[in-house]
């Protein structure tokens, strides 16, 4: 799950005690790997990205909360299938008379394998360092990933997966306000997997996630609760988590928001308790949140000039007719239409010729995803022209209308 959270996840300002030939060979292996299984490319786009965002300390360090002004730049490329890359470079420095400043990078590719409607496999990967100065001297840098599976209808979502990382951290903590510091290093090692269950229609999902996972310095465990809102204003989602690490048992919670605002412009936010990273071995943060927005640009894709699924039939100012076509698996006894442009709410189709299903709608200006219901099983055709995971893993295709001029 993708949320925006400037503590954890990131590439350094400066090197850290790790091999920087065997950074670069990992992240060379990885986009070789993932351009490898899925040579078309589907969508690729640029995002500029400012914000401002306030950190709190870890528990039990005594440390002010530091305001950041952030900027970064994030860039995506994803075939048609699902499989992508993503790469982001974020910088931040303190507001006010603070001189704190980070400077982090994420490289994250994915590969997915859809066996059947419902059922998926994935396999994915990311290199990922952070350095910041204060409130607390913190630097690493990891590589970790692992498989995944899932299944899911209109009404349930089932995802396992398993994971394993290896980096490198260092952290200089003090317990009271200007006294003596202790530096730890650590080199970070672990290994183990998660589960989720979501309940519910893709508009409003309920349910309950759960995970263990092993280090050199114990062992991480991890049941909670999701929510997850989604419509044509964006996407949301609640979480609240008890976990029990090796030092403590704490219990966090926060709201993750993506809004879209046109066709270019998003803006993303994080409210609440940052969570423990068995990983870089990070404890659970204090109340922090950010907002940021951001404007994309298009640099490659393949579905503006028409295709097989859908075609603007009567282009307006503000909204257009969309006709939908879609050629369903054989047998099909019904398939609805469901997209943030309704809602999410299915919308019966009509036989055609050639085992085809078609219906008319109105859609709005700007960028959307959707997907079908085929006898109630969620089907995205293996031709889609945009197949793209969403902020929480499901896979949809991307519409574009860009309104008469």
């Amino acid at each position: 799950m993708t949320r925006l959270d400037v503590t954890s996840g990131l590439a350094l300002e400066r090197p850290a005690p790790v091999s920087g030939r065997r950074a670069a060979s990992c992240l060379v292996a990885l986009a070789a790997l993932v351009t490898w299984a899925e040579t078309a490319v589907a969508q690729a786009e640029i995002t500029v990205e400012a914000g401002a965002s306030q950190i709190g300390p870890a528990i039990g360090v005594a440390s002010d909360d530091a305001h950041f002004a952030m900027a970064g730049l994030r860039g995506s490329w994803y075939g048609q299938s699902g499989t992508g890359l993503v790469g982001s470079v974020l910088v931040g420095t303190g507001l006010g008379t603070s001189d704190s400043r980070f400077v982090s990078g994420l490289l994250e590719g994915r590969i997915v394998d859809r066996w059947r409607p419902g059922l998926e496999a994935r396999l994915e990967g990311r290199l990922m360092g952070f350095d910041a100065v204060t409130p607390f001297p913190y630097r690493s840098t990891a590589i970790e990933g692992g498989p995944s599976l899932r299944w899911y209808n209109s009404d349930v979502s089932v995802e396992v997966a398993g994971l394993a990382g290896i980096g490198l951290s260092q952290i200089e903590l003090w317990r009271v306000a200007d006294g003596p510091t202790r530096v730890f290093e650590n080199e970070l090692r672990r290994a183990g997997g998660t589960a989720e269950v979501l309940f519910g229609p893709p508009t409003s999902q309920f349910g309950l996630v759960g995970g263990w996972h092993h280090t050199p310095e114990g062992d991480y465990e991890s049941v909670g609760a999701r929510a997850v809102f989604a419509g044509s204003w964006g996407i949301a989602e609640l979480r609240a988590d008890r976990w029990t690490t090796p030092i403590d048992t704490e219990v966090v919670a926060g709201l993750a928001i993506v809004i879209p605002i046109g066709s270019a412009w998003t803006l993303r936010g994080f409210f609440g308790r940052t969570e423990p990273d068995p990983l870089t071995l990070a404890q659970p943060g204090s109340a922090s949140g950010g907002m940021m927005a951001g404007r994309s640009f298009r640099i490659a894709d393949d579905f503006r000039g028409g295709n097989a699924i859908y075609e603007i039939v009567d282009e307006n100012a503000g909204r257009s007719r969309v006709r939908f076509v879609v050629a369903a698996p054989e047998g099909a006894q019904g398939v609805q239409l469901l997209g943030d442009f309704n809602l999410w709410e299915p919308q019966a189709m009509t036989p055609a010729d050639g085992g085809s299903w078609t219906l008319e709608v109105l859609v709005p200006d700007g960028v959307h995803h959707f997907g079908f219901l085929v006898d109630d099983e969620w089907f995205v055709p293996d031709d889609a022209p945009d197949v793209v995971a969403d902020e929480w893993g499901r896979q949809s295709a991307t519409l574009v209308i860009e309104g008469a001029s």
